[in-house]
């Protein structure tokens, strides 16, 4: 058993997510870093997509009460056992009584800590993931807190590995986002589309799973735009009527009414997960022929590590 001595600010139980149910409004969800998420998994001896904790910004302390492999990876946030310092994205045995803590984030938002094993988690159609806004799959559709239990699972699993040189990916407090023009691109002016790309933008203090909200030049589109809800990504930009745009995250809503400027190419959706208040977010443009290029490369790259794993 794993016990919960201080839920953090935000820890939810995550795995790869639940697809196939946005046409119920239900978004995908899963570990909003899925690279790091399955790096740690891997680094445990797991399955990539095995549940996991999803730590968001610190203050997670966890008391083992038997002995284990665990493997930390993503934000970088001072990890400790019983007080000494630990390697962010590296595997460590913990004996019975160990507490893990993680202080505040430095850089990056999210970390993950996987379990050989995995996480025991009852599945709510077809994944552990918790998705917040509906209370529904994950330790009782709920973040973590003080007094939590859970146990570790019997699944299958290897030796704890090593990342070989080069696999580490580099997190900051600068979040640089690929994208490609969405539907409504044409609406927005030119000055605007010029800014998307030349001036960076920040993450507001609303800025959660679903979703955050950028402050930086006002983005404008034609007057007296119109729009019917209209399908949503994660990593889609809204631009709505204040000017500062909206970007979508991996639990954002399925629909919106505002206009579609940006969506992030695949093989950088990753990134969305490590968006914190106060980080700066820029976007480079992509033209068509890029993101499939650069998807390839990527999943060919880490899938060739990662048994099953793709962007």
């Amino acid at each position: 058993m794993i016990e919960v001595l201080n839920g953090g600010t935000r820890a939810t139980i995550q795995d790869a997510g639940r697809p196939g149910y946005r046409h119920l409004g239900i978004p995908q969800s899963g570990a909003a870093d899925k690279l790091c998420f399955a790096l740690a998994n891997w680094m445990a001896g797991n399955r990539w997509d095995a549940p996991a904790i999803e730590c968001a910004l610190g203050g997670l302390h966890l008391r083992f009460n038997e002995p284990t492999t665990i493997a930390l990876a993503g934000a970088e946030m001072w990890a400790q056992i019983n007080g000494q310092n630990v390697k962010n994205f590296s595997a460590m045995r913990v004996e019975k009584g160990d507490i893990l803590t993680l202080s505040f984030a430095r850089d990056g938002c999210r970390a993950y800590i996987a379990i050989a094993g995995g996480l025991k988690i009852a599945e709510f159609m077809g994944s552990a993931s918790t998705y917040l806004p509906a209370e529904f799959g994950g330790f009782e559709g709920r973040a973590l807190r003080t007094g939590d239990t859970l146990a570790i699972s019997n699944r299958p699993r290897e030796a704890p590995r090593k990342i070989p040189q080069g696999y580490t990916p580099r997190l900051s407090r600068h979040i640089v986002l690929r994208a490609r023009s969405a539907a409504e691109w044409e609406t927005l002016d030119k000055p605007s589309q010029r800014h998307l790309f030349v001036s960076p933008f920040h993450a507001s203090a609303a800025t959660d799973r679903m979703g955050s909200r950028l402050r930086g030049d006002r983005i404008k589109t034609a007057k007296n735009l119109s729009m019917t809800s209209s399908p949503l990504l994660p990593g889609t930009l809204q631009v709505p009527p204040d000017g500062q745009p909206i970007l979508m995250l991996v639990d954002g809503h399925c629909t919106g009414g505002y206009p579609r400027a940006l969506q992030i190419i695949r093989a950088d959706l990753w990134l969305l997960g490590q968006i914190a208040p106060g980080s700066q977010v820029s976007f480079r443009r992509c033209f068509t022929e890029q993101p499939p290029q650069i998807l390839q490369a990527r999943n060919s790259f880490y899938g060739g590590l990662i048994d099953g794993f793709a962007f």
